[in-house]
């Protein structure tokens, strides 16, 4: 049975790659391939804006999404092990999964008296058919059985608990970013963990509130002790702080909440129109409660938010005396996995002075801010319309990896997360 089962995964796993659903059509980064697909959490069961990192000793990840549509779809799923810098790393299958890859997802319902009709799919990992291995990086694909289409795709990480970090924020070492920026020390206790090539063999990433768009890649130690390596550079490990998210509450369609103006029940789906936002960039810091850029998805209007909760249509405006001419305008935060998308671009009307823009978005709580991206290319630009403050809480993760002469991966040692306040 075993073994007819095994032939049967292999079979399955030679078909996926024969339709380069593997290599062409997926990438290696958190993405959704459907506009339909909506409200994808990656956590830790019972820890909503948790990121998706698990001790290899054990722990287990939970994936919820929906797809806006009447019909379910077969469904699939596969991981793939990677290197640190998401690159697919040299190991086989058989080397980092103990049981069966490319899995159907079996869990979804269907929502219930909401005026956009989806289906909801869950997913828990590891489980009976599925754990994996080794420690590093992995990405999770979703695809559809019978056209190959896929859906999502989504990182996480699989740690060992084999050194012990210290970290902590200080005020920057350059005087011109003391109160626009944070900088980040850590340092490495190895102990128990011997280390013979530190320079070479221990590389580090640091992130800003589970971003990946930010993040700070490959740091070495910058002094080698005997039972330690400190990586206390100067003006290197800096982040932008930024400005508390800005929030939007749409738990309750009844009503409107603080930041919004008006609530329409009667439009199908219900639209919602949030008050006019201003531009932060000169202004003083402001304590606002946020999620750190997440969202998390609640309804206080019925029980079970998994498939009671609503979607509504959200129109936005952003007051500006004159266009930037230099610059188109998006919204963005973690619900469009911090991408700059066509859907969420802002556009300027003259006779009101202000950008304009929309989402549907599902019941709950949203952080989002907006960026200017340059027209003639470049870099997004966040302190543009937002600004800066070092007061700003954020949360930063330190992942150090190891990967001494020889080893074909790269194993996830230790992870530790702190915040400004």
């Amino acid at each position: 049975m075993y073994v007819a089962r095994w032939l049967a995964s292999l079979a399955i796993s030679f078909l996926v790659l024969s339709n380069q659903v593997r290599g062409q059509d997926f990438v290696n980064y958190d993405n959704v391939y459907l506009s339909t697909v909506k409200s994808i959490v990656f956590t830790i069961p019972g820890l909503y804006t948790a990121a998706p990192i698990v001790s290899l000793e054990g722990g287990a990840l939970s994936l919820s999404f929906d797809e806006l549509t009447n019909d379910a779809r077969y469904l699939r799923y596969q991981i793939r092990h990677c290197n640190r810098d998401w690159t697919l790393s040299d190991l086989e299958e058989l080397e980092y999964i103990n049981g069966f890859n490319d899995e159907e997802i079996r869990e979804f319902e269907f929502s219930v008296n909401t005026r956009v009709s989806y289906v909801h799919y869950r997913l828990s990992i590891p489980n009976q058919d599925l754990r994996w291995t080794k420690s590093g990086n992995y990405l999770l694909h979703i695809y559809d059985e019978d056209t190959r289409q896929p859906l999502l795709t989504r990182r996480f990480m699989v740690m060992e608990n084999v050194v012990k970090i210290f970290a902590n924020l200080k005020r920057p070492a350059n005087v011109a970013k003391l109160n626009t920026h944070h900088e980040v020390e850590f340092t490495i206790n190895h102990k128990d963990f011997p280390i013979v090539n530190p320079h070479q063999d221990i590389k580090a990433i640091i992130l800003q509130n589970q971003r990946w768009d930010n993040a700070i890649y490959d740091v070495e130690p910058y002094l080698v002790q005997a039972d330690e390596l400190k990586f206390d550079y100067q003006d290197r490990l800096v982040f932008s702080a930024g400005k508390e998210f800005r929030t939007i509450d749409i738990r309750n369609l009844r009503f409107p909440s603080k930041n919004v103006a008006e609530v329409d029940r009667f439009q199908d789906p219900p639209e919602v129109k949030m008050k006019p936002d201003q531009k932060r960039t000169y202004q003083n810091y402001h304590l606002e409660p946020d999620v750190n850029g997440r969202f998390v998805i609640k309804t206080n209007e019925d029980d079970d938010s998994d498939v009671e909760a609503d979607y509504a249509h959200i129109l936005f405006s952003l007051e500006s005396a004159q266009p930037l001419f230099d610059f188109d305008v998006y919204l963005i935060g973690g619900f469009c996995d911090w991408q700059i998308n066509p859907q969420y671009q802002m556009y300027y009307e003259d006779r009101y002075s202000a950008y304009f823009g929309e989402a549907t978005l599902k019941q709950g709580v949203y952080d989002y801010v907006y960026v200017a991206i340059p027209k003639n290319g470049g870099l997004p630009d966040f302190e543009l319309l937002e600004g800066n403050w070092h007061e700003t809480e954020n949360y930063y993760t330190v992942l150090v990896y190891f990967r001494p002469f020889g080893q074909r991966y790269d194993r996830l040692i230790g992870v530790t997360t702190i915040s400004q306040k």
